[in-house]
């Protein structure tokens, strides 16, 4: 279970989340620019510091009051996938993909060379990143993802920068996420027919509210109250400022990355 009971403070914007959500497969956050989906998220990942509260992942807390427990966003647990592919451009394919993983220690939640496999880029390892389309590149930036999830995977509109025969491709392979991995996915997005296809829980976000919650198997209370103003859409800064601040040590190369 995704255990989410907090209350985050932005200028101009305050979210408070009270709900649990299924511990495995997808859930989609879906709602408009602005509704708060990026701060859930980021809160749950430690990008946005909640003000109080707890969050918790099938039992491993992220974020405790009492007792006082805050873990850094480096050791929760989370892959991400963002719309920008983010790949590092001086590092191959393959090296691209061990580097959440090295980097954390963590056991991740899927054997590589099947995930390798299922993403269909074996014949891609050897390569940079500027030589793969856009549908490579997302499907490589999956991968990494998912190798550097232990607990959960994050994905902030994937497929926003696709066009729709590379979007209908890739659904088929996030649709083999929950299969091949076992850990939940929180998926975000403006896209109804995604979250139709992909999530067994919806939550739609509409100015700072629900608006609609749909679940097959379990009712799912949530609330967001906000304050005027727009929300700061941080998570992509965050975690690339992490990867390049003083926290990501010792170099790549003590992991085998050059």
């Amino acid at each position: 279970m995704i255990s989410l009971h907090f209350t985050t403070r932005l200028p101009g914007f305050t979210l408070e989340a009270d709900c649990d959500l299924p511990g495995d497969g997808f859930t989609a956050v879906l709602g408009p620019s602005s509704c708060g989906k990026s701060t859930l998220t980021g809160s749950i990942a430690d990008l946005v510091k909640p003000a109080s509260g707890t969050i918790s992942v099938n039992g491993r807390v992220f974020r405790s009051d009492d007792p006082c427990i805050d873990l850094p966003v480096e050791s929760r647990g989370i892959g991400f996938v963002f719309q920008s592919h983010r790949l590092f451009p001086h590092l191959t394919v393959r090296k691209n993909l061990l580097f959440g993983r090295r980097l954390g220690g963590r056991r991740t939640a899927v054997d590589q060379e099947r995930l390798i496999e299922v993403l269909g880029i074996a014949h891609l390892l050897s390569r940079g990143p500027d030589t793969l389309s856009g549908g490579e590149s997302q499907r490589v930036a999956l991968g990494r993802g998912i190798l550097a999830a232990e607990t959960l995977l994050i994905m902030d509109e994937p497929l926003a920068s696709l066009d729709s025969e590379r979007k209908a491709e890739l659904l088929g392979y996030f649709e083999r996420i929950p299969e091949i991995t076992g850990i939940p996915v929180l998926y975000i997005t403006h896209a109804a027919d995604e979250a139709e296809r992909l999530a067994k829980t919806v939550l739609t976000m509409k100015d700072g509210r629900i608006a609609d919650i749909r679940d097959e198997s379990a009712v799912v209370h949530m609330t967001v109250r906000p304050v005027r103003g727009a929300e700061a859409d941080t998570d992509v800064k965050a975690f690339m400022d992490f990867l390049a601040s003083e926290k990501v040590k010792p170099p790549l190369r003590k992991f085998g990355i050059e």
